[in-house]
């Protein structure tokens, strides 16, 4: 595994993303969410929105997060909350504090899932065009949120874990790509390079609902990456997934 050091680069619905609600009742899969990267970006409030511990914990709850501060990511795989924190140069995997906060957190329940196999060798978009698709046909409402998982090889993968460190040139610019990945103006970051690596995506999609509130704005997929033991785990940043893969889709 490679690891890099990367500089940060530089109506009604409106409000509500901008206020950084959490929206609970009446989504699917019991579906919910604390902060806002909006919100975040905006405002540069990094303050933690919710207690790990407050946060749904039965199995068959998946979920994805950063801790407050931006001082590392969160992963949930089947309902065990597990922390990244940025001072770890491997991305290893810690289980929570008691006082934890996460600044930004989303997640669902799901009792049943679809396995559908990976036909070819897909980039990103490829890829997020085919959860769509097969959504779709599933049923799942397109403009609702869902969580979803990916299980398989990633030719092509980067994955950072946020430091809450103030790199230089933190907190200038505008949020954007960097080096292939995102970069968080309010944060520096370590980033991995493992192209060829087995493991598995723990996904939100943030239908239109949830779009910028979830998942970077313009945006409409967030992933998080696990290797199989779960031991280390981050942001997703640039992917491929390979032939064979299985992308799992909830259905109850």
């Amino acid at each position: 595994m490679k690891l890099l050091r990367l500089r940060p680069v530089h109506g009604l619905l409106t409000c509500l993303l901008l206020a950084g609600a959490t929206w609970a009742s009446g989504l699917p899969f019991s579906f919910v969410h604390h902060g806002n990267f909006q919100r975040m970006m905006h405002t540069g409030d990094t303050a933690g929105q919710v207690a790990l511990s407050a946060l749904p914990q039965q199995p068959g709850t998946w979920g994805l997060g950063a801790a407050a501060g931006l001082e590392g990511e969160i992963v949930q795989v089947d309902g065990r909350l597990l922390v990244s924190p940025g001072s770890d140069a491997t991305g290893r995997v810690r289980a929570p504090r008691v006082d934890e906060q996460a600044v930004l957190f989303a997640g669902a329940r799901v009792q049943e899932w679809r396995d559908i196999a990976v036909p070819r060798n897909m980039d990103a978009a490829a890829f997020e065009a085919f959860v769509q698709e097969q959504a779709k046909g599933l049923g799942l409402p397109a403009d609702q949120p869902f969580v979803f998982r990916v299980e398989g090889r990633f030719p092509h993968l980067l994955w950072h874990v946020v430091t809450g460190e103030q790199g230089p040139g933190a907190g200038h610019g505008s949020h954007g790509s960097h080096g292939g990945g995102h970069a968080n103006q309010r944060s520096d970051m370590r980033l991995f390079h493992q192209p060829g690596v087995s493991g598995q995506f723990i996904g939100v999609y943030s239908g239109a609902a949830l779009e910028g509130a979830v998942s970077h704005p313009g945006e409409r997929f967030h992933l998080h990456f696990a290797d199989p033991d779960a031991t280390v785990s981050g942001h997703v940043d640039r992917y491929s997934v390979a032939a064979g893969a299985v992308l799992k889709l909830p259905v109850r």
